[in-house]
């Protein structure tokens, strides 16, 4: 049996995840250039492993009239581009990509011209530039942001690591990670750009945050600040109190971890970023500030992975792991840009932010929604990996949950991420669909499966373990194949969020691809 033969929701509507259903773009940050926002980020592969931001850098865009369609604009920085992460990867060796993959860049327009600046993974060479004329690139490598020529110690060798500009980079010269243990005082990981008034200011941060200013001239030259030093901290590493946290903390407030994004808003400076604290609680963070070296003061969360704390929730409810991305905002309404973990990437998520009368911003809902500021037309064929919910038989998320996986890594099919690992009790969640104003006569829901097993899907409503079942799916069709399963529903009006609790004989039932809602007719 076929699937119910409704429109695919997809082609009109945005979703979590926004991009392409096989493209995962982590560290998202958009600019807005002319009439189109532009995303920029890292550029994780499909390809089942643990290996991050293995891939060159991607850029796509979307008008700001149409959220709801990406276009691709092609690979705008290669790997190879780099000197330093060129170098390490003809050596080899490094399987984890720490010391030649690209990681989280941003991108800054002055005078016509775009500049794209980055890290090499954890490695020494501390942070990159390459220029453009458009903001789709190509773009060429400069060179590093470096320290002035009168701060050259004596007798420096040019081309040291592999940097052929021959210049010190700044903050450069020691891996995060190495022997000699772990670096993290100083350490320019995810640059970020804010220009103001014609000054330039990169910060940067893992555990501690800093912020420098550039000089415009040449935009990778470090200038000294008020203080006569070169970074101003805008937050210092607690590891500690971090850890003790993690394990005993009862308080609301989260660490910096990394990820810094700036912008100005309204006149103040509004600092975003991936933070950690008690509960489970990983998401992007705010603080604000005066002036663009600060100080900034932690103002509360934007969005979390799971939704922990968001309304008083305790526990994440889908996977977690890092954040990290920017905001936008088109006609006054501000989006804010991250990513979520799956097993196949982590692909680039959205969701629209509220203004609080104080100019703030409200701790908002990771959904299923993307850039809709409305619930979906729940009578629309849907993919199954846009859940946003992912917990097992007791309400947890984590090693017995359900996960996204991408089963054709290739994806020469355009077969699209599943949601698998679905045992007894699991729980597969969806924000948030609308039913309409009036219950439609003969409503009918599906399901497309690749059963492992035989079994039973309940659709809940509102609450996963309370909510009233509106249908029961039997699954008891072929195994091994994908192939639609369908069931009656009873009257349902309104906007809900939908659960799927499933119910396998087996130890899971299978894969699941798509769900749709329509009528008997």
């Amino acid at each position: 049996m076929n699937i119910l033969q409704v429109p695919d929701g997809t082609l009109t509507t945005s979703i979590n995840p926004f991009l392409p259903a096989t493209e995962y773009v982590p560290d998202g940050e958009p600019h807005v250039f002319g009439n189109r926002v532009y995303i920029y980020g890292s550029h994780d592969l499909a390809d089942g492993t643990a290996v991050m931001c293995a891939g060159d850098y991607v850029c796509y865009s979307a008008a700001l009239t149409d959220l709801a369609h990406w276009r691709y604009e092609g690979v705008i920085y290669r790997r190879d581009q780099d000197p330093f992460a060129r170098m390490m990867t003809r050596r080899g060796g490094d399987k984890l990509g720490l010391k030649s993959h690209l990681f989280a860049p941003d991108v800054v327009e002055v005078h016509g011209r775009y500049y794209l600046y980055y890290g090499v993974a954890m490695s020494e060479s501390g942070v990159a530039m390459a220029v453009a004329d458009s903001p789709t690139g190509p773009f060429e490598y400069v060179g590093r942001v470096r320290y002035p020529e009168s701060e050259k110690p004596s007798g420096w060798r040019d081309g040291k690591d592999g940097l052929d500009d021959g210049d010190m980079a700044f903050f450069g010269g020691r891996p995060a990670i190495s022997r000699r243990g772990i670096r993290i005082k100083e350490f320019p990981y995810d640059p970020t750009l804010l220009l103001h008034e014609g000054r330039l200011f990169l910060y940067v941060g893992l555990l501690n945050c800093y912020v420098v200013e550039l000089d415009t001239s040449d935009m990778r030259t470090v200038v000294k600040n008020e203080s006569g030093g070169y970074a101003t901290q805008v937050f210092r590493a607690r590891p500690l109190k971090l850890v003790r946290d993690l394990m005993f903390g009862k308080a609301a407030d989260a660490h910096f971890v990394n990820g810094p994004s700036i912008r100005e808003i309204d006149g103040a400076f509004v600092l975003s970023y991936y933070a950690m604290g008690s509960g489970g609680f990983n998401g992007m963070y705010y603080a604000t500030a005066d002036q663009p070296q600060g100080p900034f003061a932690p103002a509360g969360p934007l969005v979390s992975l799971g939704n922990s704390r968001f309304r008083g929730q305790k526990s994440p409810a889908d996977q977690t792991g890092n954040i990290h991305g920017g905001m936008f905002a088109v006609d006054g309404q501000w989006y804010q840009i991250y990513h979520r973990q799956t097993k196949a990437g982590r692909p680039a998520c959205a969701v629209p932010l509220t203004r609080r009368a104080d100019g703030g911003f409200e701790h908002a809902e990771h959904t299923s929604m993307g850039f809709s500021t409305e619930p979906l037309n729940a009578f629309r064929r849907w993919p199954a990996y846009m859940a946003c919910h992912l917990t097992d038989h007791v309400g947890a998320s984590g090693k017995n949950s359900p996960l996204i996986a991408q089963r054709a890594y290739d994806n020469t099919d355009g077969e699209l991420p599943v949601v698998t690992r679905l045992r007894a009790g699991s729980i597969v969640g969806y924000k948030y669909f609308d039913f309409g104003a009036d219950a439609v006569a003969g409503a009918r829901v599906s399901i497309e499966l690749d059963p492992a097993s035989r079994g039973r899907v309940d659709i809940r409503l509102d609450d996963a373990s309370t909510g009233p079942v509106v249908a029961t799916i039997e699954v008891d069709g072929p195994l091994g194949t994908p192939v639609s399963f369908t069931a009656a529903m009873a009257p349902v009006r309104g906007v809900h969020a939908v659960y799927l609790v499933t119910h396998p004989e087996g130890p899971e039932l299978g894969g699941l691809s798509q769900l749709a809602f329509g009528s008997a007719r």
